[in-house]
C-alpha cells in the first residue's frame, strides 16, 4: 500500500514538473516576442526617412489555457486611409518554422493561423482570414540570425519542433 502511494506521489512529481518546465518555456517565449515587439514600436519611426507602415500594440502576444499564441495591433500606412486593427491566433503545436524575409514570420500548417482585420477608412469593414503564416511584424532589425535562433530554442524548450530556415534582411 506504502509503495502504491510512493508511485502515485513520484508520478505527481514527475508530471507537475514537466508541466511546469513546459509552461516556464511558454512564458519565455511570450517575453520574447512582447520585448522585440515593444522595440519594434520603439524604433520604427528612429529614422528621419522613415515613411513604412507604423504599428501601435493593442493586446501583446499571449497563450492561453488552449495553447493559443495571439497578439492585436493597430496598423496605419501611408498607402491606405485610416487604419487596420489586426487580430492573429495560432495553435501552438500548428508552428512548423520560422523564417525572415521583410520581417519575422512563423510558418504552420495549412489554414491554421486565424487572421481578423478590422478596416476603418470611414466605414469598418470585417474580414476573417484562415491562412499558414502568423506575421510577428518585426521588421526593422538587421542582421539578427540570433534573434531566430532564441525564438527557435524557446519554441523546443516547450516541446514545439520549430525549423529555422531562411533569414534575409
Amino acid at each position: 500500500m506504502k509503495q502504491n502511494n510512493i508511485k502515485r506521489l513520484l508520478t505527481f512529481i514527475l508530471i507537475f514538473g514537466i508541466w511546469n518546465i513546459t509552461f516556464a518555456q511558454e512564458k519565455t517565449i511570450i517575453k520574447i516576442l512582447n520585448r522585440e515587439l515593444k522595440r519594434e514600436v520603439k524604433n520604427q519611426l528612429k529614422s528621419s526617412n522613415f515613411n513604412g507602415d507604423t504599428i501601435r500594440i493593442i493586446k501583446e502576444f499571449s497563450i492561453d489555457n488552449n495553447k493559443n499564441l495571439s497578439f492585436q495591433i493597430k496598423k496605419t500606412s501611408p498607402y491606405l486611409i485610416g487604419y487596420q486593427i489586426i487580430k492573429q491566433t495560432v495553435s501552438l503545436n500548428k508552428i512548423l518554422k520560422i523564417g525572415k524575409d521583410i520581417q519575422i514570420i512563423l510558418e504552420t500548417e495549412k489554414d491554421a493561423v486565424t487572421t481578423e482585420v478590422i478596416s476603418s477608412d470611414g466605414d469598418e469593414k470585417e474580414q476573417t482570414i484562415k491562412e499558414n503564416l502568423f506575421f510577428l511584424y518585426l521588421s526593422s532589425e538587421k542582421q539578427n540570425d540570433d534573434l531566430g535562433i532564441e525564438i527557435q530554442k524557446a519554441f523546443q524548450k516547450a516541446g514545439i519542433d520549430v525549423i529555422k530556415e531562411y533569414w534575409y534582411d
